[in-house]
């Protein structure tokens, strides 16, 4: 159960408010340059041009606003992408561990680790023939030694197992 939301949700609000704060300045720019001709009496010729060259330089900002914005999420793409790619260990690694923990913390760690790390505590409950106090209680046990954390969720508990602490 992946709960990690998407990025292209992240690189479309950054372009929509590097978007829109371009659009802002156009638009007080440009009232700018109106407000001066009108109580100035310049002529129409300087007026175009100051737009125009109010419009370039807000254009080349949105540019840079636009690659910065890219830059920075390509960046956490790149770093959420080493911290994942970390040499996995195999089952029997982890099973040479699990000879410490009684057989409801076996149950439970051996669950959290084919539902990649994590999953809902009603979950374990319902997967197992255990009462939910003694899920609870071993839960709160592992918790403790710090091999998992609940966070609780909604109406709901999630469980993370910390698989760096069981090596």
């Amino acid at each position: 159960m992946v709960m990690d939301y998407p990025q292209s949700r992240a690189d479309k609000t950054s372009s929509q408010s590097v978007f829109v704060l371009s659009m802002l300045i156009v638009i007080l720019l440009t009232g700018r340059a109106v407000y001066v001709a009108v109580s100035t009496d310049t002529s129409l010729k300087s007026i175009f041009i100051l737009i125009v060259y109010s419009s370039i330089l807000i254009f080349v900002g949105f540019i840079a606003g636009v690659n910065a914005s890219k830059t920075k999420s390509t960046k956490k793409q790149e770093i959420s992408f080493l911290s994942h790619s970390e040499p996995s260990q195999t089952d029997a690694d982890f099973n040479l561990n699990l000879a410490k923990y009684n057989s409801t913390e076996q149950f439970i760690i051996e669950f959290l680790l084919q539902h990649d790390g994590q999953c809902w505590q009603s979950n374990i409950v319902k997967e197992s023939s255990m009462t939910n106090s003694k899920i609870s209680r071993s839960l709160s046990k592992l918790e403790s030694q710090g091999i998992l954390t609940r966070v609780r969720d909604g109406m709901g508990k999630r469980v993370n197992l910390h698989k760096n602490e069981l090596v």
